[in-house]
């Protein structure tokens, strides 16, 4: 088992999704089996990257070819895991295969 301090590796602040895929490549380099990532240090964290941390880490854990377990979860980034956790499937992706899809997808928004 490794325990790795996340603002080691990213930095205190965790600011954009390409970072979680940093991460991941990180952790997939220590050929470790068990992880444990440490928040302690983190001072804030953006939705897209804890929504993206999600994906990669949380939602589909046995994708990975390790376990992991969060440890020091400030309050407020624990809160914003809770609130990714529940958000529904079809708000996450949207795919489109042509302009004239997008076209009519977008005309049912409402500004």
């Amino acid at each position: 088992m490794k325990t790795i301090d996340i603002t080691e590796i990213i930095s205190q602040d965790l600011t954009s999704r390409l970072r979680v895929q940093d991460l991941k490549l990180f952790i997939e380099n220590t050929h470790e089996s068990e992880i444990v990532l440490d928040f302690q240090n983190v001072r804030f964290a953006t939705r897209s990257f804890i929504d993206e941390f999600f994906k990669q880490f949380l939602k589909t854990p046995s994708n990975n070819s390790f376990t992991i377990s969060l440890v020091n979860i400030p309050e407020d980034i624990n809160l914003m895991i809770e609130s990714v956790s529940r958000t529904p499937a079809c708000f996450n992706e949207i795919k489109l295969n042509n302009l004239r899809e997008a076209e009519e997808c977008f005309s049912r928004l409402s500004f």
